[in-house]
């Protein structure tokens, strides 16, 4: 068994995971595009939380419910952890089969995986004025075709 040799920091593998899940999702391959980016989202997402700003996750999820409250007149509030699920449902019903009869889904793989790289792309423009990280050809490619 090899021994770690060599420390990686956890921002070098948010990148990785991020231009890995722009790479499939321009191939298609929308599923794996929905963890990669979602995984690094959730790195970012940490690293943008340190800066002491809302990361894109907790914005957005905070804004709907905010919606949520003004939509019923200040009469009903989503719970976060509601809204919150409902943001990672793509994800977690393709990496969870936990009963009998669970074994498809119902969802627009493409929308959802752009939608979880919207937020990781979000997260990475944020550190970009903490920390030095490059706007590669693919973003600019996925913000293009986003716009």
């Amino acid at each position: 068994m090899n021994k770690l040799t060599e420390v990686t920091p956890k921002m070098l593998v948010a990148v990785e995971l991020l231009t890995c899940a722009l790479r499939m999702y321009f191939d298609g391959a929308y599923f794996a595009a929905l963890h990669l980016a979602g995984a690094a989202e959730e790195i970012l997402g940490s690293y943008v939380s340190r800066t002491g700003v809302q990361n894109a996750f907790e914005n957005l999820r905070d804004g709907a419910v905010r919606m949520s409250e003004h939509l019923s007149d200040g009469t009903y509030s989503s719970e976060p952890k509601v809204i919150s699920n409902l943001m990672n449902y793509a994800r977690n019903r393709t990496k969870h089969h936990d009963k009998s009869g669970d074994d498809e889904i119902l969802f627009d793989p493409r929308k959802q995986s752009s939608e979880i790289l919207e937020r990781a792309m979000t997260n990475y423009y944020q550190l970009m004025s903490h920390v030095l990280l490059p706007e590669t050809e693919i973003m600019r490619r996925f913000n293009g075709q986003n716009m």
